[in-house]
């Protein structure tokens, strides 16, 4: 029957098989040995035919058999995926015949639809038939399906391994793609020096030495996995420029990615590599304009065959300011100047007007100040709108700017080399926070192009997934719960259900602990101008003692992490390395070198015989350091050898610290360390424990120690039943010079208010400890919800006692576990908002306190907006408190590396007793975390002090 059919020709019988209409239900594409064949019609394209070598590459792996790839349906048998554009004459033929309907995707920007037809050379056999709007949405058409599949899009890039099967069967049913969320999605290759180019250059690729063809070629790939359709290239000094290495552009148009270039890179140049001022002149736009004109006038015309977006301005070579220009408004004249002459060489050279041509204009660190000051941007240009290095966006479209042709979007970071501090190493920009702001910019129409630094690629792959996967289909990330589900999908999809618990809480925690502090951050120094690390700020003698609490945390979940590597299957191992076990161990690395760092100085000062003991820990970090660099260079043969570097761009915090030694004069008599600062050597002062509430059950410690190493007993003996030790002897030897006893109340059995105390008797030497129970007085207690404890209250911004007006908690992000938004569409004001009402109550009488209201460092949403709050306690004169700074001033600074914003009302006069705090968003989009009201004298933490919040 069949060959009858061919010899009427293709159109008669694709009409005869116009009455076997597409089938439902399901189809396979590999059972007994049979792989499906993949068919491109005879005019593909270079990139569908790459589309093509994928799918079957991801074939094979799955099956063990290599499926046929055919252009046309000549000597093609059996079960087929055929692949192509509706506007193919053999794509468009089957859709008529199978009366498949392209009106939901014809016209779209990379869309595709997917049906099962009647194989056109045997109409007894089924075919997956992928019909792209365009090119790119064939080519994700055949993504999904490898999706659908289960290979993930790490295969390569993180060495997920694709997994054998027995058979693959997918869905049959007629599918449409919904248009991208975001037009354009790209990644931006940056500071590659440490990690992508030597790799590429002495590892993947030494022929070309350099990021050359081979290795886009692999970058294309993964972003095609990825859905990204852009790329701004890798632009150092130490890279040759994108353009300059044969095969480059060429590759980039074989996978139909978009060629586009930095902020400070106009009109497709890589000025680092390609200005040369001995031949050129200088990069001056007042003294050497026409030099200017010539250079990117050659780019144009030398790249005008592929699919380029221009960007349009101007700044220095080497991402530095602007030469010749003497402030905002001279930037802005000369900027204007540039945008008429740069989009003439484009309508000359592409031949075609320039309002047709993509160009983008990204405002970038000093160029926002010019923009500000009246820059006429023309309006079919798309304003990228940059965040602050540090994940918090500038600013986003006014309603005037919204109503632009060219659209807006937004140019974002997980990756940067800049002050005060950069972070180059480790990938670790809270999830919650990218999805706070990037949600928040589409939902101000900043859609036409979201760009992601991403440094070297690894490691930062869950981040970049989660930034392209929101571009891709924003709605669904409608709320804030959706990003830890994601999170958990993608730990799924890498390790399997049965992992994915445990592993979101691993890196979820990870995430949470750098959002308090970046690993790159714990010199608590800056490198702009570069100075010297120095001790933490994390409390080793309050709340708990900081420093312990942090580094519990870290060695928690590498062992957790650790663990959970030996339940694995081999091969999984280096993928757990890559995306969770190297992360999380590394961050846990160069935080207990810094945190036992600072007990090895603080403790040798009280002359600890423990002191050398944590200086060791520090030592024993940093090796842990070069070991972990070196095993994730090594794995896989040597595959990423060259990709992980430790100490990127060579700053001070990376170098190994002089490790301090302390010699004891022998005495080996014992003290102790309470909690709070209470410190007894013999002679001293009676120590005592911070007072226990009934009201803010606690738990207290003290440091029991040797000054010198000695063998040595001790018992901790209560002076009643309701104090409660987690230990009541121990013993010291040599190696263990220190215990840490827990204090904690029996409450049940615990008199209200009085006093107790604890002997502690070590070598002989008797030391008794004050333990006491203060009781808040009833009347108060019952009609506050906050009590002073340690001379603070402290109120998480989520629990107030009364909310007015729309307020949206964002739970995940923030340093409290959540965090209090003033809602988007909040009417700026100078006195009215949505307002939150705390009670507390203090103790402490005759003395000034201090109320510190931390917010997260978000910036104003338009530039008519401020970050402001009104504060009020007992119903007294508002104050307002601003959080809008200005980049790069010394509150931005303190602000990005912490990832708060403090404001501050001063020197209150607080009677013991009931109070109320009152905060008003005078703005939108505040985020609030947390409030404080210390007295005078009270301690400081880094971290939020634990909330002293009742138990009723």
């Amino acid at each position: 029957m069949w060959d009858a059919l061919q010899k009427l020709g293709w159109s008669i019988a694709l009409a005869l098989l116009a009455t076997l209409p597409a089938r439902a239900g399901s189809v396979t594409l590999y059972s007994d040995a049979q792989v499906a064949s993949i068919v491109t019609d005879g005019a593909a394209s270079r990139p569908l035919n790459k589309a093509a070598a994928l799918l079957a590459h991801d074939l094979t792996a799955l099956t063990g058999h290599a499926p046929k790839i055919a252009t046309g349906p000549g000597g093609v048998d059996g079960t087929a995926v055929i692949v192509g554009r509706i506007d193919q004459p053999w794509i468009a033929s089957l859709l008529r015949a199978n009366r498949l309907d392209t009106a939901p995707i014809a016209g779209k920007w990379e869309t595709y639809g997917r049906a099962v037809v009647p194989a056109p050379w045997n109409p007894k056999q089924r075919a997956l038939l992928i019909f792209g709007s365009d090119t790119r949405g064939a080519i994700y058409g055949v993504i999904d399906l490898t999706r659908e599949l289960g290979v993930s899009a790490w295969e390569w890039w993180a060495d997920v391994t694709i997994r054998k099967v027995a058979t693959l069967t997918v869905d049959a049913a007629l599918r449409y793609s919904r248009e991208p969320s975001v037009r354009y999605r790209a990644i931006f290759l940056n500071d590659e020096d440490f990690g992508l180019k030597p790799w590429a250059a002495k590892t993947y690729e030494p022929e070309a030495g350099t990021v050359g063809p081979r290795t886009y070629a692999r970058i294309f790939e993964l972003m095609w996995r990825l859905k990204a359709d852009t790329i701004w290239p890798a632009m150092h000094k130490g890279t040759v420029a994108f353009d300059d290495v044969p095969g480059n552009a060429q590759t980039a148009d074989d996978y139909a990615i978009i060629h586009a270039t930095s902020h400070a890179e106009p009109m497709l140049r890589n000025n680092d590599r390609e200005w040369d001022p001995a031949r050129r002149g200088p990069f001056n736009w007042q003294t050497n304009r026409q030099a200017l004109l010539d250079y990117w006038d050659e780019a144009v015309d030398g790249h005008k065959q592929y699919e380029n977006i221009y960007t349009l301005g101007l700044r220095g070579v080497g991402d530095y300011p602007m030469l010749g220009a003497d402030g905002p408004e001279q930037m802005r004249d000369i900027l204007t100047d540039v945008f008429g002459r740069q989009r003439a060489i484009l309508a000359h050279r592409l031949g075609r007007p320039a309002n047709t041509i993509p160009q983008v204009f990204t405002p970038y660190k000093e160029v926002l100040p010019a923009y500000d000051t009246g820059l006429k941007v023309p309006d079919d240009v798309t304003l990228t709108w940059p965040d602050d290095n540090f994940g918090y966006i500038r600013r986003l479209s006014n309603p005037q700017e919204r109503g632009r042709s060219g659209g807006s979007g937004v140019y974002y970071h997980i990756s940067y080399w800049g002050g005060p501090m950069s972070y180059l190493w480790l990938a670790s920009a809270h999830p919650a926070l990218m999805w706070e702001e990037m949600r928040k910019a589409y939902l101000f129409d900043a859609r036409r192009i979201w760009v992601l630094n991403v440094g070297d690629i690894k490691p930062g792959e869950y981040l970049s997934q989660l930034f392209l996967d929101m571009a891709w289909d924003d709605d669904a990330f409608a709320d804030i719960a959706s990003v830890r589900a994601h999170l958990h999908a993608f730990a799924a999809a890498q390790f399997g259900a049965e992992h994915a618990d445990a592993i979101t809480d691993i890196l979820w925690r990870y995430y949470d602990l750098a959002f308090s502090r970046k690993p790159e951050f714990m010199g608590f120094n800056t490198h702009y101008p570069t100075t010297a690390p120095r001790q933490t700020d994390f409390d080793m003698i309050d709340f708990g003692d900081e420093n312990a609490r942090r580094l519990e945390a870290y060695r928690d979940i590498a062992a957790r992490a650790a663990a959970l590597r030996t339940t694995l299957p081999s091969d999984r191992w280096d993928a757990f390395d890559q995306l969770v076990f190297y992360p999380v161990g590394a961050a846990a690395a160069i935080n207990e070198r810094a945190l036992d760092l600072d007990k090895a100085i603080a403790y040798g000062l009280q002359r600890r015989a423990s002191a050398n003991a944590y200086a060791l820990r520090a030592r024993d970090a940093h090796a842990a350091l070069l070991a972990g660099a070196a095993a994730y260079n090594a794995m896989g043969g040597g595959k990423w050898r060259g990709m992980m570097d430790i100490a990127p761009a060579k700053l001070p915090q990376y170098d190994q610290p002089d490790y301090p030694y302390w010699s004891n004069s022998g005495d080996a008599s014992c003290a102790l360390q309470a909690e709070g600062g209470s410190y007894y050597d013999r002679g001293g002062a009676t120590p005592a424990l911070p007072p226990f509430h009934r009201e803010l059950p606690r738990t207290r410690y003290i440091d029991l120690f040797l000054k010198a190493p000695a063998l040595a007993h001790w018992t901790a003996t209560p002076s009643a039943p309701w104090i409660r030790l987690d230990r009541l002897r121990g013993a010291f030897d040599a190696r263990t010079a220190e215990q840490r006893l827990h204090v904690s109340i029996d409450w049940e059995a615990a008199p209200d208010g009085g006093q107790g105390s604890i002997a502690l008797t070590c070598d002989g030497t008797v030391t008794t400890l004050a333990v006491t129970v203060r009781l808040a007085p009833r009347n108060t207690v019952k009609d506050v919800s906050f009590l002073e404890e340690d001379r603070i209250v402290s109120i998480y911004a989520t629990h107030p006692d009364m909310m007015t007006g729309a307020w949206e908690v964002l739970n995940g992000l923030g340093h409290t576990g959540a965090s209090l938004r003033s809602a988007l569409n909040t009417e700026s004001s100078e006195t009215s908002g949505p307002s939150a009402t705390y009670r507390f109550a203090t103790t402490t009488a005759d003395d000034r306190a201090t109320l510190r209201v931390i917010a997260l460092p978000v910036l104003p949403i338009t530039s008519r907006n401020g970050m402001r709050v009104a504060v009020a306690i007992d119903g007294g004169a508002p104050v307002v408190l601003d959080f809008k700074t200005a980049e790069f001033s010394a509150a931005w600074r303190q602000n990005v590396l912490g990832n708060s914003a403090v404001g501050e009302v001063n020197a209150l006069r607080l009677a013991p007793g009931a109070h109320t705090l009152r905060v008003t968003a005078l703005d939108p989009g505040v985020i609030l975390d947390r409030f404080e009201i210390a007295f005078d004298g009270a301690p400081r933490a880094y971290d939020p002090v634990p909330e002293t919040r009742i138990v009723k």
